[in-house]
């Protein structure tokens, strides 16, 4: 097998090819307002870069498979917030790694793909296809927003394993730059304080038909927000059949106002009322 690595910067502007080094470039968030705290206004040294690795394999005369990864690197986080970032990239069940440099990232990831090959390998001993299929494994880490030194990282997914159809994910976690800890939902609004199922179901629209369970829709911890929205994701049979695909559901800021947290109000420069 070969393995590619290829390091990219998310800067925008700048890129390094293969086997070329790495171009790291500061990401300083210029959204600040002037609501925002002393804190909050410190200009934090902060960088995003990226690996990817990639490889194919033939394990039997109808069988290829197919795997990618392409996973961020962050320099200027604490390593108790990449322990959260990166769990189920490149560890699961709390098993975190020692520090997250890129040659250790590098490492873990090589490993797990070396772990798809091995173990696909032995898995699908009695399961080979009678005709020719290419199986594969693909996944990626991307800076979904950057507003106010809250940073969303989506994670997204897609593979195929045999079978009438594959599966694809779409998952998003937040870091609060400054502060250097992780963000959930109740750092952002009063959980008690919102008629959920009534709002989702009304920014839903005609596809409520869709859900198993329309009474039972709630928040999810898989979200995402901007300067307007708060956005809800729901992944493949979480709320509605396969067909209906990964659902999302945007919650205008205005209509959670009074639920908003304070410290995230000011965070974002939304007016207090």
């Amino acid at each position: 097998m070969k393995q590619l690595l290829c390091t990219l910067t998310l800067a925008g502007v700048l890129s390094a090819s293969c086997n070329k080094k790495t171009v790291e470039k500061s990401l300083p968030d210029t959204s600040y307002n002037k609501t925002d705290t002393t804190a909050a206004r410190e200009k934090v040294s902060f960088a995003v870069d990226s690996l990817k690795i990639a490889d194919s394999a033939v394990i039997s005369p109808t069988l290829t498979l197919e795997y990618s990864q392409n996973v961020l690197l962050f320099k200027g986080l604490k390593k108790a917030v990449l322990d959260t970032l990166y769990a189920d990239v490149l560890f699961q069940d709390g098993n975190v790694l020692p520090n997250y440099s890129k040659t250790t990232v590098q490492k873990a990831a090589s490993d797990l793909m070396h772990s798809y090959f091995v173990d696909s390998r032995t898995d699908y001993r009695d399961f080979m296809p009678e005709r020719s299929q290419k199986w594969d494994q693909h996944s990626a880490m991307k800076v979904h927003g950057n507003y106010h030194g809250l940073l969303t990282v989506q994670y997204t997914g897609y593979g195929y394993t045999g079978g009438a159809h594959g599966y694809a994910y779409e998952n998003y976690r937040t870091a609060d730059i400054i502060q250097q800890k992780n963000i959930k939902l109740e750092d952002i609004v009063d959980l008690e304080a919102v008629p959920w199922n009534q709002l989702l179901l009304a920014h839903l629209g005609s596809r409520k038909g869709e859900l198993f369970e329309p009474a039972t829709l709630t928040y999810t911890q898989n979200f995402f927000f901007d300067q307007d929205s708060l956005t809800f994701v729901y992944g493949q049979y979480e709320i509605a059949p396969y067909a209906s695909g990964i659902i999302q559901i945007a919650l205008p800021l205005s209509r959670i106002s009074g639920a908003l947290k304070p410290e995230f109000k000011e965070r974002m420069g939304i007016p207090a009322k």
